[in-house]
């Protein structure tokens, strides 16, 4: 296959997905739409303890120590 030919088909299957995904989000009722977003993955992340994050550094000294090697 040459390039020019390699490169009408990428743009061709890229176009194909592109118009599946749009034809999806028509077909897609606006009430199923909302049930999904309100029951999606995310749903009660608002109610989690965030925690504190540990600088790079602890992280890396306590790496160090768990194999008990370090340079």
């Amino acid at each position: 296959m040459d390039f020019v030919s390699l490169a009408f088909f990428a743009v061709a299957v890229v176009g194909l997905g592109s118009a599946a995904t749009v034809l999806l989000t028509r077909w897609i009722p606006q009430h199923v739409a909302e049930l999904a977003s309100k029951n999606g993955r995310y749903v009660g992340l608002e109610a989690a303890t965030a925690r504190e994050a540990t600088p790079y550094r602890a992280r890396v000294e306590a790496a160090m120590g768990a194999v008990g090697s370090s340079n």
